[in-house]
């Protein structure tokens, strides 16, 4: 009889075991093919000269080895966008564009970049890594930051009656220009005389209060939107400036962020590869996502660290680490995620919507939102699900038999079956999802959620710590709005800490489901199978810890309750589960340390 052990179900010490000496066998098998590339060979010094040039020779001697390996000494390197390689990348959940990228890896196999301790510094509007179609790419042993952040920060000094007084630290350069406040470089400000070549700025799409002392946003601050527009401002002298904004208050003292506008530039993304490792990395600040994996199989981030360098209160601009449409096994260990502006993971598909019916097995479908446009997924022999938009009902599955591209936003499929399908009914892959395994990590001080967890392979979430001012675990997928696949298959959250959550405003529970589904809620079960048992859950008030909607398969026992008097008390729900239009439910009593007042 043959039996298979999965890579989830592994003890922490075999798994890690296997992983060495897999990666021991691959280097050691390939003798004198295993190159080894010293960059201060290649001209890179410790220092502040660009170290962009050597990054790509090196590379390009690493082209068609069998493996290969480059090594930092340990120092300070510096890399800048002049000598960078120019690529228009369609990053998931990140915007579009023509980007100028330092360590460009393409059809890469068996390589290894180690950073020996070093400090990775980037300069200006750049992508740090960009890998596409590569195998066992392992990076390791660096961290990385931006001389001059892509979002911007200024302390609170006072309330006026139209808007707030700040002071702005010599980390952010700004000026007040026709009356508004802009955000630059650090470049001296030139003439312009064309648009051409014009070095772009730091423009900001929104504020959000945080608090230094806590390190974290300000009890249930809110997101002032700008809709683009800059702030008008005044000059108070010298970094002082009066901002101007209806309705926008704060506690002086606290810090005022200025959130970035865009997306643009996602630390380390990983295209179409395979067998991937991210090893003790330290990311202080991107401009978009920490790190990136789309259409990727068997990928881990281990004993990482996203965190905001000495004298910021934000790292990452977007989510410290997002998957969309991968497979194999996704493993998150041992990490640090905190400060960044959005959530530490969101694992999930992407839903095409239907736009035209040609013929009973061919249709016309579009990328919908602006983030995933370029996302090109469906292929010939895939097989995909076909759902009512509204209700995220399954009508049925089908095989592709062709997929022709129009542009990034519109393909032409042509199906193995006639389809019966309706304009805005949704497609997305089926079969093939990651096994996520997410244990040891910290999450902490971020804005919004923690994980968004939206695989339908197996999913183990374990021995992680909590804090965070939203849904600790938010159950997503929509096809209405963020077009994410979702629904959960499988999913245990045991043995978390889950220490004062819900300090903001976005969640409506601690784990929460905020599938987008509209209608047919008395029939829809897109999640199934959630069990949450052994958790300590600390509380400042009230809040409810579960909230459930359309799931069949759900069971809450062994979670204990401890109270705090960390936060001023604002809820009181009678109850700490909410469950609606669900089926097989066992939810267990809670043992509750110390009642609440």
């Amino acid at each position: 009889m043959k039996t298979t052990l999965s890579w989830n179900r592994m003890p922490d010490r075999i798994r890690k075991l296997a992983f060495s000496c897999l990666a021991a066998l691959v280097f050691s098998s390939c003798g004198s093919e295993h190159f080894v590339a010293d960059i201060s060979d290649y001209g890179a010094v410790s220092g502040g000269a660009d170290c962009t040039g050597a990054v790509t020779a090196a590379l390009e001697d690493c082209l068609g080895k069998k493996t290969s390996r480059i090594v930092f000494p340990e120092g300070e390197y510096h890399f800048y966008g002049d000598n960078g390689k120019d690529k228009y990348l369609f990053v998931s959940n990140n915007d579009e564009g023509l980007k100028r990228v330092v360590f460009l890896m393409e059809d890469m196999k068996n390589i290894e970049i180690d950073g020996g301790g070093s400090r990775f510094v980037f300069h200006g509007h750049l992508n740090p890594f960009v890998i596409d179609n590569s195998e066992n790419v392992v990076f390791r042993n660096f961290s990385m930051d931006f001389d001059r952040p892509f979002h911007s920060e200024g302390r609170i000094i006072a309330n006026h009656a139209r808007g707030i007084d700040i002071e702005i630290s010599d980390e952010f350069p700004f000026r007040i220009s026709n009356g508004v406040l802009v955000f630059t470089g650090r470049e001296p400000e030139e003439e312009r005389k064309t648009t051409v070549g014009m070095k772009p700025g730091y423009p900001y799409g929104s504020l959000l209060e945080f608090d230094p002392v806590r390190r974290e946003t300000a009890f249930m601050a809110r997101d002032f939107y700008l809709d683009g527009n800059p702030l008008p401002a005044e000059s108070l002298g010298g970094n002082r400036v009066r901002v101007f904004l209806d309705g926008l208050h704060g506690t002086p003292g606290n810090i005022m962020l200025f959130a970035p506008s865009h997306r643009n530039y996602p630390a380390i993304v990983f295209s179409d590869c395979s067998d991937c490792l991210v090893e003790n990395v330290t990311i202080y600040h991107t401009g978009g996502m920490g790190i990136v994996g789309q259409r990727t199989s068997d990928i881990r981030v281990s004993g990482c660290t996203v965190t905001p360098s000495e004298g910021r209160i934000v790292s990452c601009t977007a989510d410290a680490t997002h998957f969309s449409n991968c497979s194999g096994n996704l493993v998150l260990d041992n990490n640090l995620f905190e400060n960044q502006i959005d959530d530490a993971t969101n694992i999930h598909g992407i839903y095409v919507r239907v736009s035209e019916v040609l013929a009973p097995d061919c249709v016309v479908v579009d990328l919908m939102h602006k983030q995933q446009q370029g996302f090109d997924f469906l292929k010939p022999g895939m097989d995909v699900e076909i759902i009512d938009s509204h209700s995220l009902i399954e009508k049925f599955r089908a095989k592709v038999v062709s997929a022709e591209r129009i542009n990034k936003t519109r393909t032409i499929l042509k199906m193995d079956r006639d389809l019966g399908v309706l304009p805005g009914d949704a497609v997305a892959q089926c079969g093939s999802y990651p096994e996520v395994h997410i244990y040891g990590n910290t999450v902490r001080g971020n804005r919004a959620r923690g994980m968004l967890l939206d695989s339908r392979g197996r999913t183990v979430v374990e021995d992680n710590y909590f804090h965070v001012p939203g849904a600790a675990i938010l159950f997503e997928g929509d096809a209405c709005f963020w077009y994410e696949q979702g629904g959960v298959s499988d999913c245990l959250i045991k043995n978390n800490v889950f220490d004062n959550c819900l300090y903001g405003v976005w969640g409506k529970a601690v784990i929460d489901v905020g599938s987008g589904i509209y209608k047919d809620r008395e029939k829809s079960r897109y999640n199934q199978n959630i069990r949450v048992t052994g958790n300590t859950f600390r509380l400042f008030d009230r809040p409810l810890l579960l909230n459930a909607y359309c799931v069949d398969g759900l069971e809450w026992k062994d979670n204990i309750i401890e109270d705090t008097d960390d936060y001023p008390a604002i809820r009181n729900n009678q109850d700490y589960c909410r469950i609606e239009h669900c089926d097989r439910c066992d939810i267990g009593p809670l043992t509750i340390k110390k009642q609440m007042p």
